[in-house]
């Protein structure tokens, strides 16, 4: 049997932890503040606003096929009846391999003082994989047994909480639990499971530091993710660790009340670090008035 081109063999082998078509992984976000909001149902931004982020990752620039996934997210929370929600559509390319998802969450928050919430999250949609066969390249050009595409579709979904006490956050999510119990395949996106953990740490009236630790399991695929950003009035910047994956730069500016521009670079520390000039990240977050008497009053730890 005649061998595909090798590079989209080597590009699935390492992004798939040689575990080569048995279910594409959802890409982890080097901007922590923005990647819980986009695996946990619970998390939503509670400010009386109308949210809506932007976010696109473009991996091992320069390596042909690489990963590459936009999301879009609108969200919004009703802090009279404790309750939020969040849609989601997310498109993730690698190689030939296309994953596109629908996503509609609610989120109910129980205050247990002035203090101490806890946020509950659920939700629901579909996804879609194509695998787009036609347009591998064989080496000779004259494979006679060349697959047509192929299309799955398949519900879809997650489950959140997260916890907040004072300057300290703990949250976890589950995506893809329908897959519970089952192996990935082409066609199924293996569970994946979440914990992180934040504290605020109060430098002074316009300055903030926040830590973070998350651990993160994709199907046969984990990693453990370190994580300091400081903000200082409008600006911020951070670094971040991702083990056996990336150290990671990151700044961001919030020109507004509005508007919130952040980026990441992230710098890989595995010998596949040769062949690319590393990972950007960008994302855009608006804020907008539901009504007239609509009030900003951020909270660095509602992420």
């Amino acid at each position: 049997m005649k061998k595909l081109n090798y590079i989209f063999i080597f590009v699935l082998i390492l992004f798939f932890g040689s575990q080569v078509l048995k279910g594409q992984t959802d890409v982890l976000y080097s901007n922590s503040g923005m990647n819980a909001e986009v695996f946990n149902p619970a998390l939503i931004e509670n400010n009386n606003m109308l949210n809506m982020q932007m976010l696109a990752r473009r991996q091992w620039v320069g390596f042909p096929d690489a990963p590459k996934v936009e999301q879009f997210s609108l969200s919004t929370f009703f802090d009279n009846r404790s309750m939020g929600l969040k849609l989601t559509v997310n498109n993730q390319t690698v190689g030939k391999e296309i994953t596109r998802k629908l996503n509609l969450a609610y989120a109910y928050r129980i205050y247990l003082d002035s203090e101490m919430s806890l946020d509950m999250g659920l939700s629901a949609g579909m996804y879609q994989r194509l695998i787009e066969f036609s347009k591998l390249v064989f080496f000779d050009g004259n494979e006679p047994l060349i697959r047509p595409d192929e299309s799955y579709l398949r519900p879809d979904f997650d489950f959140g909480l997260h916890f907040i006490a004072y300057d300290f956050a703990f949250g976890y999510a589950s995506n893809h639990i329908t897959t519970l119990g089952r192996d990935a395949s082409i066609s199924r996106i293996p569970i994946h499971q979440h914990i992180y953990t934040y504290y605020l740490f109060r430098l002074s009236y316009e300055a903030q530091l926040r830590g973070g630790l998350s651990f993160h399991q994709q199907g046969p695929i984990q990693y453990l993710h370190a994580d300091l950003q400081l903000f200082v009035n409008k600006l911020q910047a951070g670094i971040g660790w991702r083990n056996k994956d990336a150290f990671i730069i990151k700044a961001g500016l919030r020109t507004s009340e509005i508007i919130e521009i952040v980026y990441s670079y992230d710098v890989g520390v595995n010998r596949f670090a040769n062949f690319n000039s590393g990972t950007h990240e960008f994302g855009v977050k608006l804020r907008l008035a539901r009504k007239s008497n609509a009030y900003l009053s951020p909270r660095f730890m509602d992420y």
